[in-house]
């Protein structure tokens, strides 16, 4: 399965220069608030000679962002950048649902106009779908008769992340990818879920892709993620809540990985530095979507055997 390393333009560390990286996500919010960071990809000859990366980059529309902010993006710039800047994919502008008092049928209706303007000049535009189920039909079959090669799921990490258990949004993604699963042929990316607690599922239900952010905000948070989910605290600063130190048997595990992060740098450097626990974080998560590895505890175990279920029963 491919993992997208989310990660700004002008972010540090760059993994990619440490050990294999397969694809990037990158958003082209940036490029849209920043005309110098335009002028320098354009100037460099795209995004690839701007990176130094040879790998697959996805662009994102940076649609979710510029909500955050009440910023509105405008299709027609979008579509300037997405001509000027050699990205692989590029995923279509979307709206997706903030709350339950928001104008959805307009959402709906902007979301599938936007991917229809766009793919008239842009190739390999990936449009989106989104929740609930009754919505994401819609959208996917306003889309199916231009046979898109890609199709991407968003607006699942709000779901993922309720703590109201396995009855709720969590089982609902669940559910969801696996339906879009069954009617689509070509391949589907899944935004926002590339942690290593998810990637056994998003594997089981035939996903192409996901992308994920986590091995950063982690990092900046002194946490190290494992491979079974789990994340562990193991800065020098002091911290007054969510610390779960790293034990002599997962470390041993660890090492028994053989991670090239832990090749070029000590324990030391990962507890000091948060350049190293993002390289490390991005290998991890790299290393959960290339190996076998199903191992998950908590409640996303769960999850696991009902994503199971789900497939044996379709």
């Amino acid at each position: 399965m491919l993992i997208a390393l989310g990660m700004p333009l002008r972010g540090k560390p760059r993994p990619w220069q440490h050990f294999r990286v397969p694809a990037l996500m990158i958003s082209a919010y940036e490029i849209i608030r920043n005309e110098r960071i335009w002028r320098e990809i354009r100037g460099k000859g795209g995004l690839h000679e701007y990176l130094g990366y040879d790998g697959i980059i996805f662009l994102d529309s940076g649609g979710f962002q510029a909500m955050k902010y009440n910023i509105d993006i405008d299709a027609e710039k979008l579509i300037n950048i997405y001509r000027m800047i050699d990205a692989d994919y590029y995923f279509s502008l979307d709206y997706p649902s903030i709350s339950a008092k928001e104008n959805i049928e307009e959402k709906i209706s902007r979301t599938i106009k936007n991917f229809e303007k766009i793919r008239e000049y842009v190739k390999n535009v990936i449009p989106i779908v989104h929740p609930d189920i009754e919505r994401a039909l819609r959208e996917y079959i306003a889309y199916e008769k231009y046979n898109p090669e890609y199709i991407a799921i968003g607006g699942l990490v709000p779901l993922m992340l309720t703590t109201k258990g396995l009855l709720n949004g969590r089982r609902k993604t669940i559910e969801l990818i696996a339906e879009i699963r069954k009617m689509h042929k070509g391949f589907l990316h899944i935004m926002g879920l590339g942690a290593p607690t998810i990637i056994p599922m998003l594997k089981i239900l035939g996903c192409t892709s996901t992308d994920s952010s986590a091995w950063r905000l982690k990092a900046a948070h002194g946490k190290i993620m494992l491979l079974n989910g789990g994340e562990r605290y193991i800065s020098n600063r002091n911290a007054n809540f969510g610390i779960v130190p790293l034990n002599e048997e997962e470390m041993k595990f660890i090492e028994k990985l053989k991670c090239p992060v832990l090749e070029e740098y000590d324990w030391s450097d990962l507890a000091g530095s948060f350049e190293v626990r993002a390289l490390f974080n991005a290998w991890i998560t790299l290393y959960a979507s290339s190996s076998n590895y199903y191992q998950i505890n908590g409640p996303f175990s769960k999850l696991l055997e009902y994503a199971k279920l789900l497939i044996d029963y379709k």
